[in-house]
């Protein structure tokens, strides 16, 4: 026998919604913008800050050869020139170039620093050290010495010890080289057989190019070829031009080098940086918060497309009907070591 069915009418349950919880609500609306903006302001301070790091016009000449050989028409010829390219010129001497400034070095957003110091290379080859003024001694900067970030730097022609600071040094520095130009005078100072290269630990802190000598220079033949150097640059040569110019030294045939050397380093002008620098400064002031007017627009544009994004996702999922917002903006325009007769460097060791 067939089963009979029965057509039955359809029951709607109508479901209550239970009472609102406002307190529930206002804590989440609170977390909700703590989170957003906690967000807003890391993307905005923090990341926009690590995207603003741009070539400085300020220039340092650090002469700690200017005890033994110094040289007014240097230091005269290559402010005027970085002075007329608007760069801020800070000079120092041979008083003032000891282990605490070099410490502080990067935290002195350089766009030019010139290093007119002695440099060793060590005996077993292994780096090359960067002399002080500050006289040798063994039981200052244990910590230091012991970790291989400065070494005894001797001068052969006198027998006077320094502290000479290591590519190991640099690299522990704290700040960066914002896109900098690195010019190191001293003997050795871009010598690529060796293990642990300086051009690399300044280049890994920021810098953009490292020039320096390929072995032993004497004094004066660096003085007359860094002048020389930066006119070129001033001429508004490539770097790549202006070290191809540069004369190798007359006894000792070593000659300027760049590191890295590639094609978009070779073919980098001075200008490109300076223009750079001049445009950054429209953008951004040095204050954590003296943003400029584009960068506050800028800001207010971020925060106009994230607030209508909360606002959306509070008016479909919330019970409390919020009302509907928007925002305007307005436009207007260790081993011993040794680099020649003259001087050399040796690491203590530390039991």
């Amino acid at each position: 026998m067939p089963e009979k069915t029965r057509k039955t009418g359809k029951v709607k349950k109508i479901e209550e919604k239970p009472p609102l919880n406002r307190k529930l609500l206002a804590v989440s609306i609170i977390l909700a913008i703590v989170v957003i903006m906690g967000a807003l302001l890391y993307q905005f301070f923090w990341r926009n800050q690590e995207s603003l790091v741009k070539f400085s016009l300020k220039a340092a000449i650090i002469d700690q050869l200017s005890e033994d050989f110094p040289n007014k028409n240097f230091l005269g010829n290559i402010t005027k020139m970085l002075e007329e390219y608007n760069f801020n010129v800070t000079y120092y001497n041979y008083t003032q170039t000891k282990v605490e400034f070099f410490k502080g070095l990067a935290k002195g957003d350089y766009g030019i620093i010139i290093l007119r110091l002695h440099s060793a290379l060590r005996i077993d080859g292994s780096a090359v050290d960067f002399f002080t003024s500050e006289p040798y001694d063994y039981y200052k900067y244990p910590k230091e010495q012991g970790d291989g970030l400065l070494v005894n730097g001797t001068l052969l022609y006198s027998g006077k010890q320094y502290f000479a600071f290591t590519p190991t040094f640099v690299e522990k520095l704290e700040g960066t080289f914002p896109k900098s130009i690195i010019i190191a005078m001293g003997c050795q100072s871009l010598n690529q057989t060796v293990k642990k290269q300086m051009a690399e630990a300044f280049c890994g802190k920021g810098a953009k190019v490292y020039i320096g000598w390929s072995g032993w220079v004497s004094v004066e033949h660096a003085d007359e070829e860094t002048v020389k150097l930066v006119k070129k640059l001033y001429w508004n040569e490539t770097i790549g031009e202006a070290i191809k110019e540069a004369f190798p030294d007359p006894t000792w045939g070593s000659y300027l080098k760049i590191y890295p050397d590639i094609e978009s380093i070779r073919n980098l002008r001075i200008l490109d940086l300076i223009k750079e620098a001049e445009n950054s400064s429209l953008l951004t002031k040095s204050s954590l918060f003296g943003y400029s007017y584009m960068a506050e627009v800028e800001f207010v544009k971020r925060f106009s497309s994230l607030a209508t994004v909360i606002n959306r996702w509070f008016r479909r999922l919330s019970p409390v009907k919020f009302a509907r917002f928007s925002f305007l903006i307005s436009s207007a325009s260790c081993a011993s070591s040794r680099t020649s007769f003259i001087h050399f460097s040796k690491s203590p060791r530390y039991k």
